[in-house]
């Protein structure tokens, strides 16, 4: 395993298994970019917040697999939320994250929002 992936699995490690973002910033560059399909932010303030976001309704991860080149990682896993109706929903999910000076300096998430946009009313 490289420094990339390590440093990548210690922010999971922080968000999806301890679901919190206090030591986030640390873990992230000061113009961190967060591109997605429904959010996108500029910066280490707008990412921890879509952090806090998402971390209310976080359920847990099924990591499947990842790619590690240099400081690239690539993740497949399943995201499971909880809907505001409490229904649990499994969504198919990959991201790409780059590191950068040891931190994470640009995440892309990827995976089909439909089903996300109906369960919480988006």
């Amino acid at each position: 395993m490289g420094q990339a992936l390590e440093i990548v699995n210690k922010f999971y490690d922080l968000t999806n298994h301890r679901r919190q973002v206090d030591g986030l910033v640390s873990m992230i560059t000061d113009d961190m970019t967060f591109i997605g399909l429904l959010q996108t932010t500029h910066g280490a303030e707008g990412y921890v917040a879509i952090n806090e976001q998402l971390l209310q309704f976080h359920a847990g991860v099924n990591m499947l697999h990842q790619f590690e080149d240099g400081d690239h990682v690539c993740s497949i896993y399943e995201l499971f939320v909880t809907a505001p109706s409490g229904e649990k929903v499994s969504m198919p999910m990959s991201d790409w994250i780059r590191v950068a000076n040891e931190r994470i300096a640009e995440q892309r998430i990827y995976y089909d929002p439909h089903e996300f946009e109906q369960k919480f009313g988006l």
